[in-house]
Order: C-alpha cells, then structure tokens, then sequence
C-alpha cells in the first residue's frame, strides 16, 4: 500500500472495508491494511466500518524542552505534507521521511523545543499531543480488568473449537464439551454464522471479549517482557500480541510498526521508553525482565 491509499481514505472520510480500491491494495488484503492504519495512528475502526482520524502531530517522548520529535499520524493529504514542509522550514525544524514497506510513510518531525513542535502543528493547522504513547496507555485499563460482556455458554452445533494454550502459548484444537466442562481458559468457538471468543473465570461464569485481551488474560505471568534500554526496544512473543489500543500506544513511541523476528517467534516495539514500557508491562499483566 502506498501514500495514495492513505490520501484517498482521508479525502473519503469514512466508509467500510469493501469500499477500498483494490488497485491501491498492493499489500495484503483490506482488513489487514486498515489494521495496520488503525495501529499507526491514521484511522478509527468500529465494526465493519472505518472512520480516518484528524491530523495531529503526535509527540514522542516525555516532551522534554531540550529536543522534542513528532510523528504525523490521522489524515494525510499532499496539500497538509506541503503546509508542514513550510512550517518546519520557517521554524528552523527538520522533517525527514521513514519508509515503511507496503505501508505509509513515518513523517518524522524534530525541533529544539516541544514549543517549537507546538507552533509548527499551529502554521499547519494540525492538531497537537504532547507524549501521545504515554498519554493513551495512561487511559487504558488493566488488561485483568479490560472490558468483558457476560454470555451464556455456547451450544449446540459450532464447525471448529481451539483452546489457547497457557504452556504452549497458541491454540490447540478442543470440543465443545471440553470447553463447557472446563472451569477457565479462552476459547476460539467457530459457528456457522460468527465466531465467539470466550472467556472461562469460573464453571458458570463465561464472558466475551477481545481476542488479544483474552490470551493475555491466560497467559498473566507465564512469560517476561525483555526490554533493551540501550536500544529502547520492547519484546514481546508473537502470540501475545497486544489488543489494537495498547499495540497503537506502543507504536506510537516511535511511529513505526512493530517488526517479527522469525527465529525467536517475537515482535519488537522500537523507540520504547522506560516509563512507557513499566506502564504497558503493569497493564498486561507482565513481568519486565
């Protein structure tokens, strides 16, 4: 996917996945693309809709006044990359492009002063957020108290039933009754209209809720997160990747999508300050290495 998805998103404004011209999807297909832009900072995704979010530069950081960088994120149109060119240059700021394949840009701003990166969203008529990483995961819950909607138990007939493996930290097929009979875990219950996630806390007590939320849940303690300070990287296993409003907080400390490593099967968060990674780790449940 190229910068022309994206502009023609931010002229469309809003819309649903099948809306997507498939001339401009060159990587992957529409809901793997709009997930990408939903964790970048660019759009909103309620069900099977989308909606693309207002400009705003987004700091990274704690906001020092000693240096202070930002990244573009929200709508992105020729003309808004031109107004920010001129503010940057007229405010003595450096602006410099970071590509990312298959994927828009990272515009990335850097000035003396978060109150030069302030003026610079204002002559562009941007919005502006000062450590927008740390501001957002300081409005999330615990992922032991993310929201949860109680259901009865699934019955009847289902096509498919996997239970996420606390040990091997990734799903294994199961039954039905199995997942009836247990007294807790998450399981992936596929029928032939949905697929529903649920929740086991108890032998009558059953809730649906985000699937990364879920095999958090399950998987509390059982793995470290390992943070390299020297290089400010976050990594996590594969399995356990964060739900969309955490994995977006994480991305947002260096506006760059979080790369897999094959061999040792983790994503790395790049640009991951300590306070930022104490507080995501407090809210997944984890332990820092």
């Amino acid at each position: 996917m190229t910068e022309r998805l994206l502009e023609w998103l931010s002229y469309r404004g809003n819309g649903r996945p099948s809306d997507l011209p498939s001339e401009l999807l060159s990587d992957g297909s529409a809901g793997h693309v709009l997930a990408d832009l939903s964790i970048l900072g660019h759009l909103e995704r309620e069900e099977d809709r989308w909606r693309i979010a207002p400009p705003v530069l987004a700091v990274l950081g704690d906001g020092s006044e000693e240096a202070a960088a930002a990244i573009l994120c929200g709508a992105r149109t020729r003309g808004l990359v031109a107004r920010l060119k001129t503010a940057c240059e007229s405010r003595g700021a450096d602006l410099k492009t970071i590509v990312q394949p298959g994927r828009p840009d990272c515009i990335l701003v850097t000035a003396a002063t978060t109150l030069d990166l302030c003026s610079i969203a204002s002559d562009a008529s941007l919005n502006w957020q000062r450590d927008a990483a740390f501001t957002l995961l300081a409005s999330l819950p615990r992922i032991s108290e993310w929201p949860r909607e109680p259901i009865p138990m699934v019955a009847g007939r289902t096509q498919s039933v996997r239970r996420f493996s606390r040990s091997r930290l990734r799903w294994i097929d199961t039954t039905l009754d199995e997942a009836q009979a247990a007294a807790q875990g998450l399981f992936e219950i596929k029928r032939d209209w949905d697929t529903v996630i649920v929740l086991k806390e108890g032998a009558n007590s059953q809730s649906r809720i985000e699937k990364a939320a879920g095999r958090l849940i399950v998987a509390a303690k059982t793995k470290k997160l390992h943070i390299d300070l020297n290089s400010s990287s976050l990594f996590l296993p594969a399995s356990l990747r964060p739900p969309t409003l955490v994995t977006r907080a994480l991305v947002l400390c260096s506006g760059r999508l979080p790369e897999f490593v094959q061999n040792t099967r983790q994503i790395v968060f790049r640009g991951v300050a300590g306070r930022a990674a104490r507080l995501a780790a407090a809210i997944l449940g984890l332990r820092l290495a």
